[in-house]
């Protein structure tokens, strides 16, 4: 692998990576806005974009750090590490689809001294919330598939390069075209969003997110293949 093919690759591999399900389905339940034009924390639909570049980054840093270590040291992340963070990606997709759709069919919107605007779920008394940024979730997401699955596919890839500076801008280039794709596509998620049909493409984020974190439950636990 040349210099030139691995910056080819590696930005190519990057905008396809990103454009797998699970991932659409879990930036598409994290990008989240209201008719207002704000949402919980007032910045993801001001800004969807960020929400993508953020998923961007978080996945590449396990990815780069992995990659390396695979170059350098020859090390890699075992199977019995893998499968159970894929189980636990599934479990995040069902908690956000069930978070959207739970914002379709009753949310309340208040405000608690200097904190804006938000919404909690409510499940009778009980009032479930966090002051969180999206951008802090979808870092998080990111980084949970990052090691998950098909990005372990990835630092197998990297592990083939015949030396760091090959290694190095594969994974840059790459880098480049996840963080790019994603947060051109949450940009569009959110502008979708801003039109009359928003709770019904909230409704289809929300039962995306859970259909595919239990699908992605159901593979590790080999209940399918």
């Amino acid at each position: 692998m040349s210099l030139a093919t691995a910056l080819v690759a590696g930005g190519a591999l990057g905008a396809r990576h990103a454009l797998e399900t699970d991932h659409l389905a879990a930036v598409a339940t994290l990008v989240d806005g209201d008719g207002e034009g704000e949402s919980r924390t007032g910045t993801g639909r001001a800004h969807p974009g960020l929400v993508g570049a953020s998923w961007g980054v978080g996945h590449t840093l396990p990815i780069a750090i992995l990659g390396l270590a695979a170059v350098r040291l020859g090390v890699s992340l075992p199977e019995s590490v893998v499968r159970p963070v894929e189980a636990v990606v599934g479990v995040v997709l069902v908690y956000l689809g069930v978070r959207m759709l739970a914002g379709v069919v009753d949310r309340r919107k208040h405000a608690h001294g200097t904190h804006p605007l938000h919404r909690h779920l409510d499940v009778g008394s009980l009032s479930l919330g966090r002051h969180v940024h999206l951008h802090g979730d979808s870092l998080f997401v990111g980084a949970l598939h990052g090691v998950a699955g098909s990005g372990a596919l990835v630092v197998a890839l990297v592990s083939t390069a015949p030396d760091l500076p090959t290694a190095t801008s594969f994974l840059a280039a790459f880098a480049v075209g996840s963080v790019l794709t994603m947060a051109a596509v949450s940009a569009l998620w959110g502008r979708a969003l801003g039109t009359g049909v928003e709770r019904a493409l909230r409704a289809f984020a929300g039962v995306l997110g859970v259909g595919v974190g239990l699908l992605l439950i159901a593979e590790v636990a080999g209940v399918v293949g």
